[in-house]
């Protein structure tokens, strides 16, 4: 059961990016819709490495694509798919790496949970050796 939940968790936080990307930014009426991680104004790293504004949504758009791809492969290991199954942990430490660039790169306080999401998977996964090899069956 609880092999099932985190499985889910980890393919439902993976959404959560792509859900994010399809958003317009919080609070500017004037933004449109897919604009929370790809706006050329949303990235304080990226706008002040004076890359344009294409560079910039091409980058968001790869993180995003990577850290969805990356937690759903993730979640899909754990709960059990062949040639995922071994290699979930590591996919787990890519996949919430990949999100705290994100996070961090197109910053908004809303994101918060996820860095705090991101960084609990870190810790649980590499200091705390948890979920257990037991619990996942691997």
């Amino acid at each position: 059961m609880l092999r099932t939940l985190i499985g889910i968790f980890l393919i439902a936080h993976g959404l959560v990016h792509s859900g994010l990307a399809a958003a317009p930014i919080p609070n500017d009426p004037a933004s449109k819709p897919g604009t929370f991680f790809t706006s050329v104004t949303r990235s304080w790293l990226l706008t002040g490495m004076r890359l344009d504004g294409a560079a910039i949504r091409n980058v968001g758009f790869g993180l995003v694509g990577l850290a969805t791809l990356s937690f759903l492969m993730t979640g899909l290991g754990v709960l059990g798919v062949p040639g995922l199954h071994a290699i979930w942990r590591g996919l787990a430490v890519l996949s919430a790496s990949l999100s705290l660039v994100l996070l961090v790169v197109f910053w908004h306080p809303w994101l918060i949970f996820g860095i705090a999401l991101d960084l609990g998977m870190l810790v649980s996964i590499l200091w705390a050796h948890w979920p257990t090899s037991s619990m996942i069956g691997s």
